[in-house]
């Protein structure tokens, strides 16, 4: 008997796997698609270094050494599980941002400041994968700070040596995408990469146009939300599609709230609202597809249960239209 998606809500480490027949055979891009956005955020310390990404308004306060530290942390942090707990929870998604660091060797995951180094993080996504094979998980290289074309192809061949055979080659038809095709090349990840002169010669990346992730850049709930649903009206429906559900403190909004941080000024406040309006949405071809959110831990991974939930209205329709 096949499970329904109230199961995979009910075992999220197993969610796509335990899809039934009739939604693993639809595109991956009419799947609802929990994610997390600045994904591995929750190896940033107080006492981190400041990476290439901090804000212009930071940099003027260098001299104050440890204390800036300290308090730029409280806002970079997005996340406060590591990825391997986010995995056994359902997210699919990871926002990554990478970085070389001055007198040190190899690649690290960046949010304003320093985070982990990306090799032991990408083991840690390998080893899920290779005990849940019919997973499937999408990285997507949001910003990559090199300048050079050489780091780049340092940073693909760390992927690929990572991933190997795992990694799913670009398919521009992404309707004939599904979780079935994927597990049956033993296909698990699928690299986005959005520096396109970098790609040149490399079939294995995904360029940005296959998934468009427009960014709200706003601390009001309301804004947000107009935001979202007037993008997802404007979306391509041959790709996928990131809905960023995230709010973002400029400047003043920080200095307001100095002593609070991005958890407890902006995410937790936000989170019903955002559940109630994920609650609203429908998966399927023009709805939405690949959701992002911060501290996707927050209240046992609710955020993933809602994702990964919505699913089971897509097999509504499925049915609905055989009847």
């Amino acid at each position: 008997m096949a499970k329904t998606p109230k199961s995979c809500t009910q075992n999220l480490e197993f969610w796509m796997t335990n899809l039934p027949q009739r939604l693993r055979t639809t595109p991956l891009i009419y799947l609802t698609i929990p994610g997390s956005h600045d994904s591995t955020s929750y190896a940033i310390k107080r006492t981190s270094e400041l990476a290439p990404d901090i804000h212009e308004t930071y940099k003027r306060f260098r001299f104050l050494g440890p204390i800036l530290r300290a308090f730029v942390a409280s806002w970079a942090r997005t996340q406060s599980a590591d990825v391997t707990q986010q995995l056994a929870n359902g997210i699919r998604y990871f926002d990554l941002r990478i970085a070389t660091k001055a007198g040190a060797d190899g690649f690290y995951f960046v949010h304003l400041l320093y985070s982990a180094k990306i090799n032991q993080v990408l083991e840690q996504i390998r080893d899920f994968l290779d005990a849940h094979p019919q997973e499937v998980v999408i990285l997507d290289c949001q910003h990559v700070y090199v300048t050079q074309q050489m780091e780049h192809e340092r940073l693909i061949q760390i992927f690929a040596a990572t991933f190997g055979p795992k990694m799913a080659p670009y398919n521009r038809d992404m309707e004939e995408l599904t979780l079935d095709c994927l597990s049956r090349a033993n296909r698990q990840v699928l690299l986005v990469y959005r520096y396109g002169e970098a790609m040149e010669g490399h079939r294995l990346l995904w360029p940005s146009g296959c998934l468009p992730t427009p960014w709200p850049d706003t601390v009001s709930a309301p804004k947000l939300f107009e935001f979202l649903n007037d993008k997802l009206r404007e979306r391509d429906y041959s790709v996928g599609y990131v809905s960023q559900c995230v709010l973002t403190p400029n400047s003043s909004f920080i200095w307001r709230h100095f002593f609070g941080s991005l958890k407890n000024n902006l995410s937790i406040p936000l989170h019903r609202d955002k559940c109630e309006w994920l609650k609203g949405q429908k998966p399927g071809q023009g709805g939405i597809n690949v959701v992002i959110s911060d501290f996707v831990d927050y209240q046992d991974y609710q955020f993933s249960k809602v994702v990964i939930g919505l699913n089971r209205k897509l097999l509504e329709v499925v049915f609905r239209g055989e009847n």
